[in-house]
């Protein structure tokens, strides 16, 4: 509720009692019924497949807005309404949350793509990491390291499990790969009808996750002044495990050809 309304409301009924309403909604907002999980699969399927049109923008010389601005045309043309589009080029993905700007992409750059939609009042939300040219070998070592996190975090789903459980197990592997301390978010969170909702795949929540639950499973490693590699995808909580919304990641790091 807006601030006006709410205060119109106040002064119109003096002897009412407000109370925040978030608790209760947020409760409600976290299991997804089957007509919520095909709008939240179709805004992730718009994402999945705008992503040829991104990759296709990253070339040398090109900007981080170029490949924005490539990203947001596509997933309108598709039918969706672009959200947010964050692209993070070298050492600017190395900040979870670098906003976009105008450097330049260069021969050799690891990318992270994290970008989604809204299709009828529900969003999508996806990661991918690429590299233009050759980025070195640690780029392709943090990416295994990263993906294995991610399926890491995957596995531990079920019902009844909790977002902690699920952050302790994918966060394990890039503890013992000796990059632990460059993992600096939670692994992942709900979506809906906002971005971020409960539940929190994080190690402040011990909450179980129940049938119906949809989060997002986004590990990743950062170092600094030299880049950045994070996966998600967003899943549903199905009896026995899980099921993705999404395209599957690459198990390997892919390196497109400098045009």
């Amino acid at each position: 509720m807006r601030a006006g309304i709410l205060l119109a409301m106040q002064g119109a009924l003096p002897a009412a009692l407000f109370k925040p309403g978030h608790p209760i909604l947020a409760k409600l907002m976290r299991v997804k019924d089957e007509a919520e999980l095909e709008l939240l699969a179709r805004a992730a399927r718009i994402a999945d497949e705008a992503l040829d049109a991104g990759l296709a923008a990253i070339r040398p010389g090109a900007t981080e807005l170029d490949v924005q601005r490539a990203l947001n045309r596509e997933m309108e043309r598709l039918g969706g309404v672009p959200t947010f589009c964050l692209v993070g080029a070298g050492a600017n993905g190395a900040e979870p949350h670098h906003e976009t700007d105008a450097t330049p992409i260069r021969d050799g750059d690891v990318v992270v793509l994290d970008y989604g939609c809204e299709v009828d009042g529900y969003q999508s939300d996806i990661t991918r990491t690429v590299a233009l040219g050759d980025p070195g070998e640690e780029a392709h070592r943090v990416y295994h390291v990263v993906y294995q996190a991610h399926l890491a975090g995957r596995r531990a789903i079920q019902p009844g499990v909790s977002g902690r459980d699920v952050d302790r197990d994918a966060r394990k592997v890039i503890v013992e790969a000796g990059y632990g301390e460059w993992f600096v978010h939670r692994t992942g969170h709900g979506i809906g009808m906002r971005g971020h909702e409960e539940p929190y795949v994080a190690e402040t929540n011990t909450e179980p996750l129940d049938v119906g639950n949809c989060v997002s499973v986004e590990p990743g490693v950062y170092l600094p002044g030299r880049f950045g590699v994070r996966i998600e995808n967003i899943v549903t909580v199905e009896e026995g495990g899980e099921r993705s919304l999404n395209d599957e990641p690459l198990a390997e790091l892919l390196c497109l050809k400098p045009a």
